[in-house]
């Protein structure tokens, strides 16, 4: 008995520390302050340069936390015009990766993908009308699944070389 209440004191006494005194915390006052301003600077979840506008991130998405919004249209090769990127909305995301693991510049070609939830870090300078033109070694049974997940034909990209 004198256990259980030495655990129920000593509980009592930590949870009033960390309300009154505000021990334990995870964030710093200054990041409360900015989180509760609303100024926290999400991080940077696509190369917008790097993505072929494919869609298949959108299109695997399983809780349609991707959008892709349109932008000022780019040639990519002769056949192919880039006018949409991916845009993630963090509360629906659920960070299974599926929009990197499809994505074709990583999953095809083996190259950064151009989006992941987290974070694609410093900007990465690839030209994609030669990383299109590159040769890969891919199945074609596994070309054809990433192509279904796509709104484009990738194979018909791949073979205007």
């Amino acid at each position: 008995m004198r256990d259980y209440i030495e655990v129920v004191l000593t509980g009592i006494y930590e949870n009033l520390e960390r309300i009154i005194l505000g021990t334990g915390r995870v964030t710093d006052k200054e990041l409360r302050k900015k989180i509760l301003e609303g100024k926290i600077e999400l991080p940077k979840s696509v190369i917008e340069e790097l993505c072929i506008g494919c869609e298949g991130c959108a299109n695997v998405c399983p809780t349609k936390a991707i959008e892709m919004v349109e932008i000022e249209p780019v040639k990519i090769t002769e056949s192919y015009i880039k006018d949409k990127v991916p845009k993630i909305n963090y509360e629906k995301c659920v960070y299974c990766f599926y929009c990197h693991d499809f994505c074709p510049v990583f999953s095809v070609f083996s190259e950064l993908s151009p989006i992941h939830p987290r974070d694609v870090g410093d900007k990465i300078e690839i030209d994609l009308s030669k990383l299109l033109k590159k040769k890969i070694s891919i199945s074609e049974q596994q070309l054809l699944r990433i192509s279904s997940m796509l709104s484009i034909n990738l194979k018909k990209i791949l073979e205007e070389k």
